[in-house]
């Protein structure tokens, strides 16, 4: 397989995708340059042999597992089947698998990172910094050190769909007069039938990727998708799908059949109470688009169970999941409780 080096130039260096300028840029001679003259000018490839091996996990299926070797030390990288982006652990050149974003699997839209990685840490300590109950390995400096920038592979899909919703609206009128009260209630049958298109509905096509935790990093802003360019992904991780479109569309239109049945019912108004008859919605069409989007990820082990915390590579917006550590409980509001149980005794003693 032929890996893409990313080399400067000037110094030979490890060029890296900076997020801050959108430019190519080497760390070591400050070199820059515009993504697309990058490409096309210092196009860098080397022949790396690729051997695939195969290792077998504790209780998990046989992993595939590939050895590229870096055109630049020679040195061997072990990577997974999906992983197409990386660093050499040797001499930090950073390579691309070319054939993971070729062909069937050449990307359509890429979104560029606008987030550095100092400003994932600084987000994930903030984060963590007010949660009082968390163990302390989320504290430790190891686990700041282990975010990294991946590009995730999702599906962006269009579709066309048909709506027919009945209902039933009431309208309720109340008066009075010197010897009753009255309540006047009205019913009313309501129909409400379209279609509604619907552009870029993402879903991730990784496996490793929790579908709820991609989905709390959204949105992304799509009007900054724009068409893939290997140079982007230098510097960064980068998967490609091992999720089929096929396999991705059902959980899209899901989320398109819940969003146009709300979309219609919101049109329903003026009523004291509305009460859904029956809903149904078909799709019409549907048609996909391949992109990679930018996050950050930590992922972390405590007692046996795996947490991974995550940020929009793009807006900034943070998500995690987080365990809850009894000895810091007890560090925390035991003290707490006793001051406390002493107050309201001393008041209970001297004045009651």
């Amino acid at each position: 397989m032929a890996l893409q080096e990313y080399e400067c130039p000037a110094c030979g260096g490890a060029m890296e995708f900076n997020p801050k300028t959108q430019k190519i840029k080497c760390p070591y001679c400050d070199s820059e340059f515009d993504v697309k003259d990058y490409v096309a000018n210092h196009n860098s490839t080397s022949s790396g042999e690729a051997v695939e091996s195969s290792s077998q996990g504790q209780t998990g299926p046989e992993t595939q597992m590939y050895i590229y070797h870096c055109g630049s030390c020679g040195g061997e990288i072990l990577a997974t089947e999906s992983l197409g982006s990386m660093k050499c652990p040797f001499c930090s050149n950073n390579v691309a698998v070319s054939e993971k974003f070729t062909g069937e699997f050449k990307p359509d839209y890429i979104i560029p990172f606008k987030k550095t990685k100092e400003d994932a840490i600084a987000a994930y300590t903030g984060y963590v910094k007010s949660k009082k109950l968390l163990p302390k390995v989320f504290f430790e400096k190891n686990h700041i050190d282990e975010i990294k920038g991946v590009y995730v592979p999702f599906w962006l899909f269009d579709a066309t769909e048909s709506f027919q919703g009945y209902y039933e609206g009431t309208r309720v009128r109340t008066w009075s007069d010197r010897n009753y009260n009255y309540t006047e209630t009205k019913f009313y049958d309501i129909r409400r039938e379209g279609t509604e298109d619907f552009e870029k509905v993402p879903v991730d096509g990784s496996k490793e990727m929790p579908d709820d935790l991609m989905e709390s990093l959204e949105p992304f802003d799509q009007s900054e998708l724009a068409p893939f360019n290997m140079a982007y992904l230098a510097g960064f991780l980068a998967n490609k799908y091992n999720v089929s479109a096929s396999e991705s569309q059902p959980r899209a239109l899901d989320r398109i059949k819940t969003s146009v049945a709300s979309d219609f019912r919101a049109t329903v108004s003026g009523y004291g109470s509305v009460r859904p008859i029956t809903e149904n919605a078909g799709t019409l069409r549907t048609s996909n688009k391949y992109a990679l989007y930018p996050c950050y990820i930590l992922s972390t082990t405590w007692e046996g169970k795996n947490y991974i915390f995550a940020m929009n590579g793009q807006s900034g917006k943070f998500v995690g999941d987080l365990p809850f550590s009894m000895k810091e409980a007890l560090k925390y509001y035991f003290p707490i409780a006793g001051v406390a149980a002493a107050i309201a005794y001393f008041i209970f003693y001297f004045f009651m």
